[in-house]
């Protein structure tokens, strides 16, 4: 992998420094209009870019240089527009100028010729005053415009110098002037160098065009992948754009009659090509942005796309460089995207970055190229052809990983089937034994309440049916409420304190019987006798007194036993019921977190009751809008795989809070226990499905995929914290879904 950026970035740099020799290679350059190759090889070098000071004379039309003449470097100044200022109202750049360069030929005889590649622009070339080719009509006003590239026979010299003067109009592009170098050389050199180009460009386009077929019938073979279409778009788009850049390549296509096709075609090509590369970016991270954003970016895009179609020539070039400053808008996007899947290690990453870099990279050099009216070194073509190669790659690798995923997820969902078949027939179990149970429960609840009732009853009326004093019932009926208030749960060591210094209290008391005595006061939670109770305890009705009460205080217990426990069975039955209860296509409600995590908690009670001491803390947080059902099965799978890493014993801490990531509220539950952690080399399998470290038949491997998908679909996260004796879980979920 290493090896292949390396490389990529090799071909880059030296495709820059190629482009760039070629207009910077030691040649000879014009000096105050004047091109001196005296001394030049053609055998050398065949072709001479025509790089230096031209003369020129702003707004005039003339054969001869004049007090008006002023020296420009070309391509230092890409246009005219600074120095040659609007003529009679025209638009910017158009107007009419004069050039003027003289040439100092080789001593040897050569037959030299002119490559001109005037765009937008009508002009004459002369030579010692005698027109030797033209472009278009400088005098014309309604013909249309030629922007094929002109090969133009010099007049023989006998090897003395001579002078060129072009006269040129430009009347269609907001940019004026002579933009793109001429190149002077023999005609068969530059028949040559631009059949090398036409080469190149066919190999590029050739290429762009069946790689991105490729992706076409990938995308109708291999389930509809929008990643397979969008680059399939790209490519094709990119073969236009590089076509309409290069010399004769369209013509050769579409016409030499079609300069104006070939214009709309260049820009049409330039600003959709942007448009499918970022939805390409966006089919493979739309995790990281939302819609809204793709979609507002490129809707501002589609305007000049449109303009390029029906629109006025001059108003697509003069929009020109508006467009492409919105288009860096879109390349940051772009960036954006590759830089977060990079970050996150994403599979194929090194291809999708290495490539997108040498994309964004040459297309960024052209943009601003062209935002400064400088015509080269334009490497965008290159770009294009390496980002493609290495996309085919990636595009291979990504579409068998999801090849791979969505039969897992098949597979997954397969179980999951016959999982909810299971839970459905589970659940029509439960709901018609839950009705079975709560019929008796609700009797029992009923009947001691009753009891309690009538037992209260009683003894309010005790006085006047049995012979105990009144200044007795006070301290009798303070017995009975003792016993029906009391909540405390005592550990077992502070039971056998309270019981030993209650044991000596009544010795000293002289009560007889004082184990049990103290056993029945522990019992009522008190830690020693109330000091109003001793003159009747050590009464003579006293020991009558106190079995009285124990009798009493035995009933209402145990009709308060009974109460609780069918309270209980009524609440785990009801959260059974809930628990089974799933609706694939149930709507999103809102609840308290709480609540449902105390609903699951229900049902591990009696697993948690063997050695795991439970710890909850549970925040005051806002209701939540979620899909409760799939909730319940994420505490599910989380609280009894915390059980099972602690083998039944050890410490469960459940927490519930709140906080805010982005200026966006969400909520938290953090499920930590004290099991053996979790390997770091595992750390990023566990959420893979059917990877699980328990024995055959005691899991699927399913419960923290599902637990994944599940949190994903909320819209929120999971992070593990672990090490051995420590693992934390924390999901984050938004209070609304969108």
């Amino acid at each position: 992998m290493k090896v292949i950026f390396t490389i990529s970035i090799f071909c880059f740099f030296y495709l820059s420094h190629l482009t760039c020799k070629n207009i910077e290679k030691e040649s000879p350059k014009l000096i105050q209009g004047v091109l001196d190759l005296t001394n030049y090889n053609y055998q050398n070098m065949p072709t001479v870019s025509l790089i230096g000071e031209w003369k020129f004379t702003p707004g005039q039309l003339a054969m001869t240089e004049n007090k008006d003449t002023i020296i420009v470097t070309i391509p230092d100044n890409p246009h005219w527009n600074t120095y040659n200022p609007n003529q009679n109202g025209l638009a910017t750049g158009f107007g009419i100028g004069s050039y003027f360069l003289t040439i100092i030929p080789p001593k040897e005889p050569i037959n030299l010729s002119l490559d001109f590649h005037i765009v937008f622009s009508d002009c004459k070339i002369f030579q010692n005053g005698i027109l030797i080719g033209s472009i278009g009509n400088i005098y014309g006003e309604k013909e249309g415009f030629d922007r094929r590239p002109l090969q133009i026979e010099l007049l023989p010299t006998n090897g003395e110098k001579f002078h060129l003067t072009i006269l040129l109009r430009n009347r269609f592009y907001q940019a004026g002037g002579i933009r793109f170098l001429p190149q002077l050389g023999t005609s068969e050199s530059l028949s040559k160098a631009r059949d090398k180009d036409i080469f190149e460009q066919s190999l590029i386009v050739g290429g762009l065009f069946f790689l991105g077929l490729y992706q076409l019938g990938v995308y109708f073979t291999r389930g509809r992948i929008l990643g397979s279409l969008y680059f399939f778009l790209f490519c094709q788009i990119m073969a236009l754009q590089i076509l309409a850049t290069g010399t004769r390549s369209l013509f050769l296509i579409v016409g030499e009659n079609s300069s104006e096709l070939v214009f709309r075609i260049n820009f049409f090509s330039q600003y959709a090509g942007a448009i499918s590369g970022l939805y390409y970016f966006y089919s493979l991270t739309r995790e990281y942005i939302t819609s809204y954003v793709i979609h507002g970016m490129c809707g501002i895009i589609l305007i000049p796309v449109f303009i390029t179609i029906f629109g006025p020539i001059y108003t697509i070039s003069y929009l020109h460089l508006y467009v492409l400053t919105a288009l860096t808008f879109l390349l940051a996007i772009a960036v954006y995207l590759i830089f977060r899947y990079i970050r996150d290690k994403r599979y194929g990453y090194i291809y999708l970055g290495l490539s997108s870099i040498l994309l964004i990279g040459s297309a960024s050099n052209d943009i601003i190229l062209s935002l400064l009216h400088i015509t080269e070194p334009m490497l965008l073509p290159y770009g294009i052809l390496l980002f493609v190669f290495f996309q085919s790659i990636f595009l291979s690798k990504h579409i068998s990983n999801e090849i791979i995923t969505a039969e897992l997820n098949l597979k997954a969902a397969n179980y999951q089937l016959v999982q909810s078949e299971k839970m459905s027939s589970l659940g029509v179990m439960v709901a018609s034994v839950a009705h079975e149970i709560n019929s008796p429960l609700s009797a029992v609840i009923a009947s001691g309440t009753a009891i309690e009732e009538k037992i209260t009853e009683h003894f309010r009326l005790l006085s006047k049916t049995y012979p105990i004093p009144n200044d007795v019932i006070p301290i009798f009926l303070s017995i009975i409420n003792l016993a029906l208030n009391q909540n405390e749960i005592l550990s077992t060591k502070e039971t056998r304190q309270y019981k030993h210094d209650l044991v000596k209290q009544i010795e000293n008391l002289g009560i007889v019987d004082p184990e049990n005595k103290a056993d029945f006061f522990v019992s009522l939670g008190l830690r020693e006798i109330p000091k109003d109770w001793i003159p009747i305890l050590t009464g003579k009705d006293g020991n009558a007194l106190l079995d009285l009460a124990e009798r009493a205080v035995s009933i209402f217990q145990g009709t308060k036993t009974i109460r609780i426990a069918a309270l209980r069975a009524v609440k785990i039955a009801q959260s059974l019921k809930k628990f089974t209860h799933f609706d694939p296509n149930a709507e999103k409600q809102i609840i308290n977190l709480s609540d449902s995590i105390d609903m699951v908690l229900t049902i591990f009670e009696n697993s948690m009751k063997q050695g795991i001491d439970l710890t909850t803390q549970f925040e005051e947080i806002p209701p939540i809008e979620c899909y409760p059902d799939e909730l319940n099965q994420v505490w599910t799978n989380m609280i009894q795989n915390a059980i099972q890493s602690m083998n039944g014993k050890g410490n469960l801490k459940i927490k519930i809070g709140q906080t805010e990531t982005k200026g966006k509220a969400y909520v938290f539950v953090s499920i930590e226990d004290s099991g053996t952690g979790i390997p770091k080399d595992l750390e990023t399998k566990i959420f893979d499905p059917f990877f699980t470290t328990k024995p055959i038949g005691e899991g699927t491997g399913l419960g923290l995929y599902i637990t994944k998908q599940v949190i994903e679909k909320h819209q929120g996260t999971i992070k593990l914290e672990t090490k051995p004796g420590k693992t934390i879980f924390t999901i984050y979920l938004p209070t609304t879904l969108e």
